[in-house]
């Protein structure tokens, strides 16, 4: 049977262990644990520890995106709203609501998904060989880069839409907090309030 490394980047004790039963006691019942298994102890140690990707294309040819969602509870609808920036300046704003009924079940998660795909289109539409997405809920990244598992409709086909849209341009995220005044963040916020209105 093949070790495994269980990695532990939010956890009671983060860090690497050797044994499941070790590893679930820094993270059961730890709100908002962060772990996942690997093969190898490098893989390990980069999930904790993310190594900074260095970029081949320059800031010319880099776009920044800043993306959220929301949902409409009484009229089962999720909206996206998305940001797109150069240079602190901004160069154009989408948003959109829908009520698939696949993906009404994840809420605002859907919003998020589609915004974050959105935002790629734009990029790739406009030039651009780099795609920076600042997201608030995780799973935009670790779906989109395989450490999660995609068990439900609207993660299983974000993943087969990300990997569709990402060829031919660099995709890579930053996490900022939710509602803690980050401008674009609370703007992004805002479209996808106001997509659910109209």
């Amino acid at each position: 049977m093949a070790k495994k490394y269980y990695a532990i980047k939010k956890g009671r004790k983060p860090g690497i262990y050797t044994t499941w039963p070790e590893a679930q006691k820094q993270v059961s019942g730890f709100s908002g644990a962060e772990f996942q298994s690997f093969t190898s102890k490098e893989e390990a140690e980069q999930f904790i520890n993310p190594k900074e990707i260095v970029s081949q294309y320059t800031d010319e040819q880099t776009v920044t995106a800043y993306v959220d969602g929301s949902f409409d509870k009484i009229n089962g609808r999720y909206s996206y709203g998305v940001v797109m920036l150069k240079d602190n300046t901004v160069l154009e704003t989408l948003k959109n609501a829908d009520d698939d009924s696949r993906y009404v079940e994840s809420y605002q998660i859907a919003g998020e998904c589609f915004g974050s795909l959105n935002a790629i289109k734009w990029a790739k539409e406009h030039g651009y060989k780099r795609v920076i997405i600042h997201y608030d809920y995780l799973g935009i990244e670790m779906w989109a880069t395989e450490r999660w598992r995609a068990n439900k409709a609207v993660s299983k086909d974000y993943v087969a839409h990300f990997k569709k849209l990402s060829q031919g341009i660099e995709v890579a995220f930053k996490k900022v907090k939710a509602h803690s005044g980050v401008e674009f963040n609370e703007l992004a916020d805002q479209l996808a309030k106001s997509a659910l209105k109209s």
